[in-house]
């Protein structure tokens, strides 16, 4: 799994918020914007409309980031593991069916899940990775300049929350190059 740029620079020497320099050269205009969900990156494989694997993402630890190692990868998630309790809450609380046979990426939200940002009231699975799925989160009046994002971020509300605002945005490309922003890599108190 590859690590989505930020499309800004950060101020790395005073509150690492981002600036108005941008860093990726990303054709915004063939584009589509969608809504980042604010969970947790799970992988699912499924046959038959069964989820017969759950993976959770894993991050580099600093040593690992010392060595080299920058982009996440995923482990198994442990049926029965505390850590893991929510994760197959949410698996249990989703529909597969007509989902195809494979490995798709996902985000795990809801109530018990990183704070419940999006409000939700159970716990469900989000398979963003899933083209038919990602059509609900499409994010068809999403600008791009600093000044404008900064500005829609503030405000922008969640497809999928209740009264919730989006945690950010990721574009796709065609080519299969991503880029994201996120609300909180603005400095919106200023």
């Amino acid at each position: 799994m590859r690590k989505i740029p930020t499309i800004f620079d950060r101020n790395w020497e005073t509150n690492r918020k981002v600036n108005a320099n941008l860093v990726v050269d990303f054709d915004f205009a063939n584009a589509v914007a969608t809504e980042k969900l604010d969970g947790m990156n799970i992988r699912l494989t499924i046959r038959n409309e069964t989820i017969v694997r759950v993976e959770k993402r894993r991050n580099p630890t600093k040593i690992q980031k010392k060595q080299g190692i920058v982009d996440p990868w995923y482990v198994d998630a442990i049926q029965g593991a505390p850590e893991d309790k929510w994760i197959f809450d949410a698996v249990e609380h989703s529909d597969f069916k007509d989902v195809p046979d494979g490995e798709w990426s996902a985000e795990a939200l809801g109530k018990n899940i990183q704070g419940n940002p999006l409000n939700l009231d159970h716990n469900e699975v989000f398979i963003f990775s899933l083209p038919q799925m990602r059509t609900k989160i499409i994010l068809d009046d999403a600008p791009h300049s600093y000044e404008a994002l900064r500005s829609y971020l503030r405000h922008k509300k969640s497809f999928i929350g209740n009264d919730a605002l989006i945690e950010g945005i990721v574009w796709h490309h065609p080519n299969g190059q991503m880029a994201k922003i996120k609300r909180k890599d603005f400095d919106l108190k200023a």
